[in-house]
């Protein structure tokens, strides 16, 4: 589930470049809920970098990885934006997000709150794909 944090950010939201972006990170959400490494692969710039939430910087084909080998699954994700920004070819968006692990991801049966910063970008293909991602824990309970 997405929701805003204010009227502010949601007028922003309704702007047609960030409007196009969020809808390429709902894509990728559904992506990650049906655990489909290929539309996850393709949502991904062919040169993402993460700093990911266990605190190391990996590229797409550890993303991927990760990915596959079920590090990465969860049973919901809640996520409230707090900020969106649209800068030409590239969108930022900032929040938090809740995320409930499942089976083989670290944290599986916990609640894990993070804060996040993603960088959609607008390719040649003009398609929207996530290139930068940070993602910092804030709680685990």
């Amino acid at each position: 589930m997405t929701k805003f944090a204010s009227d502010e950010v949601a007028s922003a939201a309704k702007d047609p470049v960030i409007a196009a972006a969020l809808a390429a990170r709902a894509r990728l959400d559904a992506a990650f809920a049906a655990q489909d490494a290929a539309a996850t692969e393709a949502l991904s710039a062919k040169d993402l970098i993460v700093n990911t939430p266990a605190n190391r910087v990996a590229r797409l084909e550890t993303v991927i990885g990760f990915f596959k080998a079920g590090r990465m699954n969860y049973s919901s994700v809640d996520m409230t934006i707090e900020g969106v920004d649209g800068r030409g070819d590239h969108v930022v968006i900032m929040g938090e997000e809740v995320v409930r692990p499942q089976d083989t991801a670290p944290n599986a049966g916990k609640t894990v709150s993070r804060r996040f910063t993603d960088v959609w970008r607008k390719e040649s293909d003009g398609q929207w794909r996530l290139t930068i991602r940070h993602a910092t824990i804030t709680a685990i309970e």
